[in-house]
């Protein structure tokens, strides 16, 4: 089978097709003819050697797929070849077939091709995590979402916006902006044009209930002072890099919450709790139409480089799948 990885750091042009032995599933996995493999900023990462892995994981790139299962180990129950699913991988989905965990997959609806079953799982599992599950963003809460044409970020936007909460959103160019207002975000903030945190508190004065960071120490304190009472703070990337100065009497006084997150690094069980709650809360919404993801292109296998640096360059809005 072909496989796309990075054998040494680089660029995009780092990237490597090669032949690979299929691999065979354990007694609790199964074994995925790949359609379509998400691609995530943590791949691009990996690719530059800025990821380190999580012991005996795969080095091949791709964290998540939509495919067929085409083979079920001895101890898996209730998933039979033919199975059109959408996998949560530990690596190995930049390639024609995968191995899963078979609680770390969901069975997608019959009018879904792999694109889209491929754009949703580990973006739809971060963003709930963070947002819901360490956050606990309420109905009318505020909550600060920077990066909002990500594919973390936008879909953070669409689950926040079902649920009746107050948003703002950053991004760093006009055509992203104007895509979240049709939407019907009002308030988008383009950061390259004011500071986020002056137009943040023209907007609402007294702050947010919870802001969802992909940036990290750049904007650290003034998020601490954006936030309000028992406010809660989500990491989930680090675009910026560096340490950074924190009033920690704000902390102790509003009673903040400041809460990383990564998923990659879960054990086994954990990532089977995610999944389930992802095909608990937003399965459904997904099935009928209730929320739809952006997807911002979708490219051939062999132009696995141009997809890194689409990712790269932030051209994206929404989500960046390569088929297989």
């Amino acid at each position: 089978m072909s496989i796309c990885h990075a054998p040494a750091p680089g660029g995009p042009e780092a990237l490597r097709f090669e032949r690979a032995e299929r691999p065979s599933p354990a007694p609790h996995e199964v074994l995925i003819r790949v359609g379509a493999v998400g691609v995530n900023r943590l791949d691009a990462m990996q690719r530059a050697g800025h990821y380190p892995l999580p012991p005996g994981t795969n080095p091949v790139l791709g964290v998540e797929c939509g495919g067929t299962v085409v083979e079920a180990g001895a101890e898996v129950d209730g998933i039979v070849p033919g199975t059109r699913v959408a996998a949560l991988l530990p690596g190995g989905g930049y390639a024609e077939y995968a191995v899963a965990d078979h609680r770390h997959l969901v069975a997608v609806p019959a009018d879904w091709d792999d694109v889209q079953a491929a754009s949703v799982i580990e973006t739809f599992c971060t963003a709930h995590e963070t947002l819901f599950e360490l956050s606990r963003l309420a109905p009318g809460e505020r909550v600060l979402i920077h990066a909002g044409g990500s594919a973390v970020g936008s879909t953070a936007i669409l689950m926040a916006r079902s649920i009746g909460a107050e948003i703002v959103a950053t991004v760093g160019r006009a055509d992203k902006a104007r895509r979240l207002r049709e939407w019907g975000i009002p308030h988008v903030v383009n950061y390259r044009e004011v500071d986020f945190a002056d137009a943040l508190r023209e907007i609402h004065p007294d702050g947010v209930d919870v802001v969802e960071d992909f940036i990290g120490p750049a904007y650290l304190a003034r998020h601490v002072s954006l936030l309000r009472w028992r406010g809660r703070l989500a990491f989930v990337g680090l675009l910026s890099s560096g340490s950074c100065q924190v009033d920690v009497a704000a902390l102790l006084l509003k009673m903040l919450q400041l809460r990383g997150f990564t998923l990659r690094p879960h054990s086994v069980a954990e990532k089977a709790a995610v999944v389930e709650r992802f095909r608990r809360r937003w399965l459904p919404e997904l099935t009928d139409g209730r929320i739809t993801p952006a997807i911002h292109a979708v490219l051939p296998f062999g132009q696995a480089a141009e997809a890194h640096r689409m990712l790269e360059n932030a051209d994206n809005f929404g989500k960046i799948v390569l088929r297989i």
